[in-house]
């Protein structure tokens, strides 16, 4: 496998090729990261700006490299489920934009979490929900309401702890109201362990856990329904 086609930092085919003032080709995000960091290339360790071009070439290159069978290996199936995720992300930010509240949600969970590609951001995960919310998506008012029990993402000039709890409360009873199991879960671990603000309150952890089973938008990981129930049972 040509080793011009890898990026120095990661060692892996890039999905987004560029090329830096060095002349050797990165990976978009990583001598991206690495400029912010130092202004030397990574290869010869020489003072360079931070002025990147599209590696179109390079990028072609590997496309019809990989689709014709010149590219294998295990590199190879790393950068075929990069450019997936690429496509995935770039299909739900354009339903995003374009007005999709469970898109947002989706965004604000992958940008939560650092998937698809993205790095983790807690800020541009709590706007996204914030969108999705204000956009109607009952997932998002969940994931939002979230945010503000334990403060990801909340912007600074809102980092009030009782503000915080008190609309992270309603938005999760609204969610709950409309149908979201996580939202009934999440209300419920809340009164049942006393946290984020919530008294200890086995009746209505009883009532939220009881509304998991019955909630019918199914958002909610397994393993926390079955802690629910197993909660129910005890």
């Amino acid at each position: 496998m040509p080793n011009k086609l890898f990026c120095p930092i990661t060692f892996s085919l890039p999905v987004d090729p560029v090329i830096a003032e060095d002349g050797k080709v990165y990976e978009r995000s990583a001598i991206e990261e690495w400029l912010k960091k130092q202004r030397k290339s990574p290869v010869t360790n020489l003072e360079m700006g931070t002025k990147l071009l599209p590696a179109l070439q390079v990028k072609n290159m590997i496309r019809a490299m990989v689709s014709k069978g010149a590219l294998t290996g295990d590199k190879v199936d790393a950068w075929r489920q990069k450019m997936k995720e690429k496509e995935e992300l770039e299909e739900m930010r354009c339903l995003a934009e374009a007005g999709n509240g469970g898109a947002m949600s989706n965004l604000g969970l992958w940008y939560k979490y650092g998937e698809k590609g993205l790095a983790k951001d807690e800020a541009k995960a709590f706007e996204w929900f914030e969108k999705s919310h204000e956009a109607g998506n009952v997932c998002g008012s969940g994931y939002l309401g979230r945010c503000y029990l334990l403060g990801y993402g909340v912007p600074t000039c809102q980092a009030l702890d009782q503000v915080w709890q008190s609309r992270g409360a309603t938005l999760l009873s609204e969610a709950a109201g409309r149908g979201s199991k996580r939202a009934c879960f999440n209300l419920g671990f809340a009164y049942a362990e006393g946290r984020y603000g919530f008294p200890k309150d086995e009746k209505m952890a009883r009532r939220y856990y009881s509304m998991v089973v019955r909630a019918t938008i199914d958002d909610c990981a397994a393993i926390n329904k079955e802690a629910a129930a197993t909660w129910l049972r005890e």
